[in-house]
């Protein structure tokens, strides 16, 4: 049987429409934060606190060039095996060595003309390259041990990052001074004016958290081979942070 085809009205068409569609002008309401519909006061709390670094991560390298690129690979192994067997002699867990890259790039000279200008590159070998990074939870020994590395075979420095181990556990509790903060300069402000806090409208918590600061070393081993130690100071950081809290205002 043919399925019967009925004309729809305008009028029938939207009254059907609005059994599945919200009515814009609601829907447009409840868009309407609560703190834009009530007396409000915002304010920004702040904590900050000064920390002694107590870890030192020192980023190193092992560069090896050989006329060919077996050659270059296998010795750059070897080197960097014995970098990383005196590291682990000094009491220091596999868990805190971490290889950041290993490559093998071919590596040219330039044939210059009269005019200074590269008319030939001629194949002068292999660099074989191997990139640790190295967690020193002793940082007070951090130094000695960069120059240690330094005669099994590291040749390159690539800087040095200080960081805090309770750094998360600090920042929670200026987290918590920072709402204290902010409630007592809101009561500041309302007291004055005779008013009351009442509800908690909004929390707005950092985007971002504060990064480990980061010094750089020398760029190659021979600029610090002549010391016993590679002297670092770690200084202090601060660490901070806010938070921004809506409250209502209430008589």
């Amino acid at each position: 049987m043919p399925i019967s085809r009925f004309p729809v009205s305008p009028a029938c068409f939207f009254f059907l429409l609005g059994f599945v569609t919200a009515d814009p002008v609601q829907a447009l309401a409840q868009d309407v934060s609560l703190k834009a519909s009530v007396p409000s006061i915002t304010v920004v709390g702040t904590a900050k606190a000064e920390v002694v670094p107590d870890i030192a991560t020192i980023s190193l390298g092992i560069v090896t060039e050989r006329a060919n690129a077996p050659d270059a690979a296998s010795e750059n192994a070897r080197a960097a095996q014995a970098v990383v067997d005196g590291i682990k002699a000094q009491g220091i867990e596999a868990k805190d060595i971490r290889t950041q890259s290993v490559t093998l790039t071919p590596v040219y000279d330039e044939v210059r003309d009269g005019n200074g200008r590269v008319t030939k590159h001629i194949l002068r070998g292999y660099s074989a390259r191997n990139d640790l990074s190295v967690r020193v939870r002793q940082i007070d020994k951090a130094g000695a041990l960069a120059q240690q590395l330094i005669n099994k075979g590291a040749n390159q420095f690539g800087g040095i990052i200080f960081d805090y181990e309770g750094r998360k556990e600090k920042l929670d509790v200026l987290r918590g001074d920072a709402m204290r903060d902010a409630l007592s300069k809101a009561n500041i402000y309302t007291n004055a004016l005779g008013l009351r806090l009442g509800r908690v409208l909004e929390i707005s918590p950092p985007a971002a958290y504060p990064i480990p600061r980061a010094a750089k070393m020398a760029g190659t081993a021979q600029e610090a081979a002549a010391s016993a130690a590679i002297p670092l100071e770690p200084g202090v950081e601060i660490l901070q942070t806010e938070v921004q809290v809506t409250w209502e205002v209430a008589q």
